[in-house]
């Protein structure tokens, strides 16, 4: 599925990134541990395509990501990726609903279909009822369950979670975590979570903390 060798990167002349690998398989899902400035959230970009590695590969489905252009990984993130983030990133000024179809939007799916599958996703995180809500009128524990629900609308491949509780309380972290795991797996995808909580970490099937030398198992 996804085959992440030898990264490094490096900004300023600092190195961020240094002899990073990791394989992951459909339906496992990794924890990734570090402080802040470790890296971590350069590293699911650098996965994602959003940026280059200054050495390395990042290999999705036996696909280089290295060898394609910028719209080429656009096309393979847009079909294959879901992303949720610390700050949840929901636009405040769509309902619940049409921020849930936006993934599907820009595949150019049918309005019906859009929302038909929209709608299940967030009955799916326990919003059902909710489609009509703008944001302001959510807590943050069901903002995250928005955007779980908007990253697995399209039934992705490989789940990218950078922080997803680290705006929420311990509660609701709880079951943020439970219910991305559920999801994740219960999807068959392959699931990536960086994160410096280790409580959160012990959640995956795999965890790793990264340092200076690379990843090191937990």
């Amino acid at each position: 599925m996804l085959y992440i060798s030898g990264i490094e990167k490096r900004f300023g002349g600092r190195a961020v990134l240094s002899a990073v690998s990791l394989r992951v398989e459909a339906g496992e899902y990794v924890a990734i541990v570090g402080e802040s400035g470790s890296g971590k959230s350069t590293l699911l970009n650098i996965v994602a395509g959003l940026e280059s590695p200054d050495a390395g590969e990042i290999q999705f489905e036996n696909i280089s990501l290295n060898a394609l252009d910028d719209d080429a990984r656009t096309l393979l993130r847009r079909d294959n990726f879901g992303f949720v983030f610390q700050a949840f990133h929901v636009l405040p000024h769509l309902t619940v609903l049409q921020n849930v179809t936006l993934p599907l939007l820009l595949r150019g799916q049918e309005k019906e279909t859009m929302e038909a599958k929209a709608r299940e996703s967030l009955s799916s995180v326990g919003l059902a009822g909710r489609e009509g809500s703008m944001p302001r009128e959510l807590s943050g524990g069901e903002l995250q369950r928005v955007a779980i629900a908007r990253a697995l609308v399209g039934e992705p491949k490989l789940v990218l979670a950078d922080e997803p509780t680290g705006n929420l309380d311990q509660d609701n972290a709880r079951q943020v975590l439970a219910l991305l795991r559920e999801q994740v797996t219960g999807h068959g995808a392959a699931g990536i979570l960086v994160t410096h909580s280790e409580a959160a970490a012990a959640t995956c099937d795999r965890r790793y903390r990264l340092t200076a030398a690379g990843l090191a198992p937990l």
